[in-house]
């Protein structure tokens, strides 16, 4: 084919190869085997971050739940008796009727909701006082009194 401004045929330049019709390009290095590894490293980090995290969280929460919390519960009135109730080890509820006062019981709490309760119900009498007392290394965490003839005091929470 002639160009109608230029007489003379095209010339196309001359092959590097006889009998090659295109030149020879370097291959290219392929970049999806880094992509896909550089995803799964990700991948690895991320879930060995989240065993990690797990596991350390279990081991807090073993060993929360074998950490003992020495309670002492403690009763104290001018009645003659009291009907007494409480939450020993494991939650497990005790009660002890017509308890002479002063009344007294240490308890050793484990588990992971380390909670006490204590109540004391008065007897007939009609100048009946009593107070209940929680104390948890020496110190009193929870008080209550009940003044008259069959009237109840009730202390409890969190002793952990």
């Amino acid at each position: 084919m002639t160009d109608p401004q230029n007489p003379e045929p095209q010339q196309y330049p001359a092959q590097p190869y006889p009998g090659q019709p295109y030149p020879v390009l370097p291959k290219k290095k392929r970049v999806w085997p880094w992509v896909l590894g550089g995803i799964t490293l990700v991948f690895l980090l991320v879930m060995g971050g989240c065993v990690a995290l797990i596991g350390g969280a279990a081991n807090e929460i073993d060993k929360e739940s074998k950490r003992e919390v020495t309670v002492v519960y403690r009763v104290t009135g001018n009645g003659a008796n009291a009907s007494i109730t409480f939450t020993d080890k494991d939650f497990n509820i005790a009660q002890e009727t017509n308890a002479k006062l002063p009344w007294e019981k240490t308890v050793v709490i484990t588990g992971l909701g380390k909670t006490a309760s204590l109540t004391v119900t008065n007897d007939e009498n009609d100048n009946a006082k009593s107070t209940c007392e929680i104390l948890v290394d020496g110190q009193v965490r929870f008080t209550q009194t009940a003044a008259g003839p069959y009237a109840s005091a009730t202390c409890s929470g969190d002793v952990g």
